[in-house]
């Protein structure tokens, strides 16, 4: 046994024996954290334990025997004693051994990496998270990302409750069923890719970016079906009614994150009646640059430069609207953005297209252009020519705004008759 094992084992006994202190028993916690063999010798253990209790009787319930003589079979008896009391320890050990699901750490920022050790693999119950950000993944191979602020508890590997903050959760092809609850609502997926964020009023806002979920609240028996692109919001007294934006990070929406306290774009609204549908639009706070998504639903075309050109640099690090690309056939589409402070909205163009009047009126031209692919096969490319790279892209001509104040700026529909389905719903950023 190395000394690192002798150190181990004798936190191990001090613990048992009670004779630890509060800073040897973290110390203890932590071993047990990242040493994955360690705690596979206890599960080892815990199996031995289980063995012994069903094949040795108490002390009480042996029969007595008539006083021997001793013999040297004392030590042979004294061996077989001595080695059932190891396996007894061990299985005290593996009893003491951290409940809760296993999970390891797959991502971590930096700010949290002390707490949380990259590809470290832990049996937890509960995650609080104060600072940074964490992916983690249970051994049903259902991925969380996490940002704090949030306080979550894990009953097993199929089922979490959110008590505050938000999580989003990839079931990948074997956690189908996987179910978040909040004080709230019920959300259980149907293999997908989706977020939860449980606001401080009781709230519960569900978004889904691949897949299916159903979503039952508390004053409702029959669930609420949602799909890719659209979100919820349930209250605690209420039905689910639909979220029209919500808060976004990452390249592929990789979380479902709550408005930073000094967000720049504060809402958006549409006179869109959905009949049903629950669309919502995205907000990525400073994430405009090259690969960047412009759109809510279509998860292949990304933001970038010309070729031959460098990606913007009026446009970078701007928040990103992300909007919907079906919204482009509504040519009463009216979109309401909510800014906090003085700022520039961009207007991005399919360049096809002749530039709308209201455009005209309120915008001017910012003298570049961006484009936008690949495209997968979708009406919104059909009759283009793909380039020397078979690929699709489609060009935007670029408009901007300067908004002097806080307040809301009103936007028009993308084309002025129901002519959008061969072009693209225009893109918003905001700086």
């Amino acid at each position: 046994m190395n000394s690192e094992h002798e150190k181990d084992f004798d936190l191990i006994e001090r613990y048992l024996t009670g004779r630890a202190s509060a800073h040897e028993v973290k110390a203890l916690e932590i071993r047990l954290s990242v040493d994955a063999e360690l705690r596979q010798e206890f599960l080892r253990y815990a199996h031995v334990d289980a063995a012994l209790k069903t094949m040795v009787r108490p002390a009480a319930q042996q029969p007595l025997a008539a006083p021997k003589a001793k013999t040297p079979v004392w030590r042979a008896q004294t061996l077989r004693w001595a080695a059932a009391a190891v396996f007894l320890l061990a299985g005290a050990l593996a009893l003491w051994m951290p409940r809760g699901v296993e999970v390891r750490v797959m991502a971590v920022s930096a700010d949290a990496a002390a707490f949380w050790p990259q590809d470290s693999t832990q049996r937890l119950r509960e995650v609080k998270l104060e600072n940074g950000s964490v992916q983690l993944r249970l051994d049903s191979g259902v991925t969380l990302d996490l940002n704090a602020p949030v306080h979550l508890q894990l009953a097993d590997a199929m089922h979490a409750t959110l008590l505050a903050g938000s999580v989003t959760a990839d079931v990948g092809d074997l956690g189908k069923g996987f179910v978040i609850e909040t004080s709230s609502a019920r959300v259980m997926d149907l293999g997908t890719r989706f977020g939860v964020s449980l606001g401080s009023s009781g709230e519960t806002d569900v978004a889904v970016f691949q897949g299916k979920v159903e979503v039952f609240g508390k004053t409702k028996s029959e669930p609420t079906s949602l799909i890719a692109g659209e979100a919820v919001r349930v209250h605690p007294s209420a039905t689910p009614r639909r979220l029209v934006c919500i808060n976004t990070r990452g390249e592929s929406f990789a979380t479902l994150t709550p408005p930073p306290a000094n967000a720049l774009v504060t809402d958006v609204r549409d006179n869109v009646d959905d009949g049903g549908s629950y669309a919502f639009y995205t907000l990525q706070t400073r994430q405009m640059r090259s690969g960047a998504r412009p759109y809510s639903t279509l998860g292949k075309p990304h933001w970038q430069a010309m070729p031959g050109e460098e990606f913007p640099t009026e446009l970078i690090g701007a928040d990103i609207v992300g909007t919907f690309s079906p919204d482009r056939n509504d040519p009463d589409l009216e979109l309401t953005l909510s800014v906090s402070r003085p700022c520039t909205v961009f207007l991005m163009l399919d360049s096809r297209s002749e530039v709308p009047e209201w455009v005209k009126r309120d915008f001017t031209e910012a003298g570049f252009q961006l484009r936008s692919g690949p495209w997968a096969e979708n009406p919104v490319v059909q009759g283009m020519t793909a380039d020397e790279s078979g690929e699709i892209h489609v060009t935007y001509h670029v408009w901007k705004r300067t908004v002097p104040a806080a307040g809301a700026i009103k936007l028009g529909p993308p084309y002025p008759e129901k002519d959008g389905r061969y072009r693209a719903m225009y893109g918003i950023a905001v700086k």
